[in-house]
């Protein structure tokens, strides 16, 4: 007599679990794991690592963003960039994740050496801290390269509290996810910075507000 297969949500579990005991203290190992998954399991996954994973502990004086201001010598308008470097990645290679603010316009766009292909090939899933994972359209930056955040940036950024951090991670239909952490400590000047640099609206809300 033959024992019936256990059901995907039962073998999905396991996995997980499996792969989470043997990386609790390496979530971009277990983010390798869910990226060998397909489907609704990978999406399952990644949202079952954000639920273990606690936020990076960081000192609020420290910052983790380098910040430059310049003015355009073609229109004059201000141009501020803001970059920080990841703190762990799904492959190893460090990622950047950048906000400009160039002629107007709010841009935030993540780039690595594993980003090889064009950016309307990838889905981007956000998380903040222990949050469950928001999946956001991915975009063609407006110069340079990488792969740029689709919808509204500007109420995204101004919900983000000033300590924490953000996990980034973009995948494909088939090939292995790419992504990293990102601390938000120091943010503060960063979205102050931007806001009055790019005009946001008094109207966006805070985080807490």
């Amino acid at each position: 007599m033959k024992t019936a297969a256990p059901p995907l949500a039962v073998a999905f579990n396991v996995a997980c679990g499996i792969a989470y005991a043997q990386s609790t203290s390496d979530p971009m190992e277990t983010l390798r794991t869910c990226s060998a998954m397909e489907g609704q399991a990978r999406l399952e996954c990644l949202q079952d690592v954000s639920r273990k994973n606690p936020p990076s502990s960081r000192s609020s004086r420290d910052t983790a963003w380098i910040v430059s201001e310049t003015t355009s010598p073609v229109d004059y308008l201000p141009v501020v960039t803001a970059t920080a470097t990841s703190v762990g990645s799904s492959d190893g290679a460090a990622m950047q994740l950048a906000i400009h603010c160039r002629r107007g316009r709010t841009e935030v766009i993540v780039a690595g050496p594993a980003l090889s292909r064009s950016a309307n090939e990838y889905v981007i899933s956000f998380r903040l801290n222990a949050d469950t994972p928001m999946q956001l359209a991915a975009a063609s930056p407006s110069f340079g390269s990488g792969v740029a955040f689709g919808g509204d940036v500007v109420k995204l950024l101004s919900s983000l509290p000033d300590d924490g951090h953000i996990v980034v991670s973009l995948f494909t239909r088939t090939g292995p996810v790419q992504g990293g952490q990102f601390l938000l400590s120091g943010f503060e000047n960063v979205r102050k910075k931007m806001a009055a640099a790019c005009k946001w609206p008094h109207a966006v809300a805070r985080p807490g507000r």
